[in-house]
């Protein structure tokens, strides 16, 4: 019974020994690694902050982000349910002052279909920070997308 085992470990062993590869002359080059900056600015998923505001219109961005861009778009730009706050904000828009903007905060836009903050769950403690990241979007002081946020 062993005697039949003794051929096949042969063969295996010889047909092991066959195909290895011959050494090579010189390694394998070694992986360079680039730079964390690189890597950064390459990833289309998380792009750099490109504007660093304080903590208040960051807090503001937050709260856009979580209450308003479902409706005004992800960079208050507008969408076919709400229009653009940019456009909305600037002196010639709809709510150019921040009393009105607060007005329409307060109050909502019922005729439009947009409730008050309140009814949305948006405290008023969020509201100046709110104003001051949207002024900066419609002023053109700060760019579409997460800004970072300044150490106070």
């Amino acid at each position: 019974m062993f005697r039949c085992w003794y051929p096949a470990l042969g063969l295996l062993a010889a047909l092991g020994g066959c195909s290895r590869a011959a050494p090579t002359s010189s390694p394998p080059p070694a992986e360079s690694t680039p730079p964390a900056a690189s890597v950064a600015a390459a990833d289309p998923y998380h792009p750099p902050p490109r504007d660093t505001v304080e903590v208040a219109p960051y807090r503001g961005w937050q709260q856009f982000s979580l209450q308003c861009a479902r409706c005004h778009g992800e960079d208050a730009q507008g969408s076919s349910f709400g229009p653009s706050l940019i456009l909305a904000l600037r002196p010639d828009g709809h709510t150019p002052t921040w009393e009105e903007f607060l007005d329409v905060l307060t109050h909502g836009r019922p005729d439009k279909g947009m409730p008050s903050a309140a009814k949305m769950g948006l405290d008023s403690t969020y509201f100046d920070g709110l104003y001051q990241y949207l002024k900066g979007r419609s002023e053109g002081r700060l760019h579409g997308g997460r800004p970072a946020r300044r150490e106070s």
